[in-house]
């Protein structure tokens, strides 16, 4: 897929281009609600970003050293696509009550359940 059409079936995911601490690519926001009869119970959030262009390990310790949690988001994904190792990596802010941090260094082919979602929509770029 040519990167227009790739740029194309990324918005219509609702990601966004993402630039920060050296690294470039795409940004999303996702919102989960969970009711019942009663209405609303719980709500919170989600961030993915697939990393188009980074430098590998040095912005993986960059993003554990520097990105902090959020107000109601639970999980920041990272796929730093084009790796050239494998390897998933996850830190937890205040044991996971404020959140959780994973970044996955993905090469082609490789398969990570948690990032199954990301791990399609990057593929579809080649």
């Amino acid at each position: 897929m040519d990167s227009e059409k790739w740029t194309a079936m990324l918005a219509d995911y609702g990601f966004e281009p993402w630039e920060g601490g050296g690294m470039r690519g795409w940004h999303r926001r996702m919102d989960f609600v969970k009711d019942c009869l009663a209405g609303e119970i719980g709500r919170y959030s989600a961030e993915d970003y697939i990393i188009t262009s980074h430098q590998g390990r040095q912005s993986a310790q960059w993003l554990k050293a520097n990105w902090q949690p959020q107000e109601d988001v639970m999980k920041h994904r990272f796929l730093l696509a084009d790796s050239e190792f494998s390897e998933l990596q996850v830190k937890s802010y205040w044991l996971g009550l404020k959140g959780w941090l994973e970044i996955l260094h993905y090469r082609k082919g490789d398969q990570e359940k948690r990032f199954a979602d990301l791990i399609y929509l990057a593929e579809q770029k080649d």
